[in-house]
């Protein structure tokens, strides 16, 4: 999410949130959850006992996911004649598509225990989203398949570490917190698909009024719009945007220069939308959004107030100019100087340059490691990295991040396919895609960033 001086380098009309449309070091063990169910995802189904007499196996799910070159610990199956259990059984497994046992085995023998089931052992995850099949076996059964495959998404959290994202297909596109995109479906880690016939996302950002939520704006294949609340997991119309409206951040669309709310027009003049957020020290409870307007000016969007105004410090000496670049909340940037502006020219932290020598900039985020503070990690002209306390409006270098990193939000910072973290250094390798950091709920200093990884070989 690197953002140069140059506005020729922005995406579409969103600053910060780019539209979305249609490894870590170590191995990690994998658990997935079996429940002898149907689960969210089932790729191919097992081999069905209905309707069939005699003894059946059965697995205790149809499919199961691990990260890959993790390990699965939780593949069972079980024997019965459809109302007693079979114990003593020996049953015969076999693996397909790259997956295998300890020492790289890909059959094995296993007994019956007195409830008929029997524990397959760890079944070893490949490398690169294989997608394989276990069969069992037993002489005078019917026998059983179920299906096999890799994940490569984690959330990196700040605190915390990587953690590994399931029900989440191989390929798709990080988001924002534990939601992906893949092929017109929006996914979250843990749950499987929370919505379809998505064409587009924009930024995820706090719930105006709701206390609790963030909401990510949608819009659909059909042009219509919509929003995902976090918290109730429902994907709710948004009614009164224009059909095709580009999705910006919470329930914020973008037509042309006007810019929509559900329930109508809140500005028809925007040009470049920054960083929707909680208003720092706002006693009031709103949100800001900062953008440049097509006359250039930088102006301020306050919700739900749903009013605009130029920022009071325009045209002064201390004021951005115009042209600036919306970064979030009250900030602007250019010609390498961020900017802190104000609605009425009274501001808690102070108006005018508080970072110069910037090339780059982040997400804004809450400080991870400080309760009430937030954090805009920057890269300065001279390729550093650095971290700008915006509370204080105090800039200090990153600790054991390379000169050249990609600012990503909070202490996170990207070179090439590793993510480095201030005074920690290297927390995750082999990444692929990177998603938007965001808290991890509402009012938490938890930072989430969703990624994926590839992993070449095991």
């Amino acid at each position: 999410m690197s953002h140069p001086s140059d506005p020729s380098h922005r995406d579409a009309t969103v600053s910060g949130h780019r539209a979305v449309p249609h490894a870590a070091p170590g191995r990690r063990a994998v658990l997935h959850a079996a429940a002898w169910a149907v689960p969210a995802i089932a790729l191919i189904s097992a081999s069905p006992a209905a309707a069939v007499s005699g003894p059946v196996l059965s697995f205790s799910s149809t499919s199961y996911a691990g990260v890959a070159c993790g390990v699965l610990t939780d593949v069972v199956v079980r024997l019965s004649d459809g109302v007693d259990a079979i114990a003593g059984a020996s049953v015969t497994l076999q693996l397909a598509g790259g997956y295998t046992f300890d020492g790289g085995a890909v059959t094995a023998t296993i007994l019956t225990g007195a409830d008929g089931s029997a524990p397959c052992g760890s079944v070893h995850v490949p490398a690169g989203g294989a997608v394989g099949s276990i069969a069992a076996t037993t002489s005078g059964a019917t026998g059983a398949t179920a299906t096999l495959t890799s994940f490569d998404a984690r959330l990196l959290s700040s605190p915390r570490g990587l953690a590994d994202a399931s029900l989440v297909p191989v390929g798709a596109s990080p988001v924002a917190l534990d939601l992906y995109l893949s092929s017109g479906v929006l996914y979250r880690a843990g749950v499987g698909a929370v919505a379809t016939g998505i064409d587009a996302v924009g930024a995820l950002a706090p719930a105006v009024g709701d206390a609790t939520a963030f909401l990510l704006p949608l819009r659909r294949v059909d042009g219509s719009a919509a929003v995902f609340d976090t918290v109730s997991g429902a994907v709710t119309a948004v009614a009164g945007v224009p059909s095709g409206a580009a999705p910006v951040a919470a329930d914020l669309f973008l037509s042309g220069s006007a810019l929509h709310r559900a329930g109508g027009l809140v500005a028809s003049d925007v040009d470049l939308c920054g960083q929707l957020v909680d208003h720092d020290a706002d006693a009031a409870g709103r949100s800001y959004l900062p953008y440049r307007a097509t006359d250039g000016s930088p102006r301020l969007l306050r919700l739900p107030d749903g009013d605009t105004r130029t920022a009071f410090e325009f045209g002064s000496a201390g004021g951005p100019p115009a042209g600036a670049t919306p970064l979030a909340d009250d900030l602007f940037f250019a010609a390498g100087a961020i900017y802190r502006v104000s609605w009425d020219g009274t501001s808690a932290f102070g108006t005018g340059v508080v970072a110069s020598g910037v090339s780059a900039w982040g997400a804004l985020t809450p400080n991870p490691f400080f309760a009430g503070e937030r954090l805009l990690p920057i890269v300065r002209a001279t390729g550093d990295a650095a971290l700008l306390m915006v509370s204080g409006n105090a800039v200090r270098a990153a600790r054991g991040v390379p000169s050249g990193a990609t600012p990503l939000g909070a202490d996170l910072f990207r070179v090439g396919s590793d993510i480095y973290q201030d005074g920690v250094g290297l927390v995750a390798s082999e990444v692929t895609a990177v998603g938007a950091p965001s808290p991890a709920s509402r009012g938490a200093a938890r930072v989430v960033v969703p990624l994926t990884s590839a992993v070449a070989s095991c």
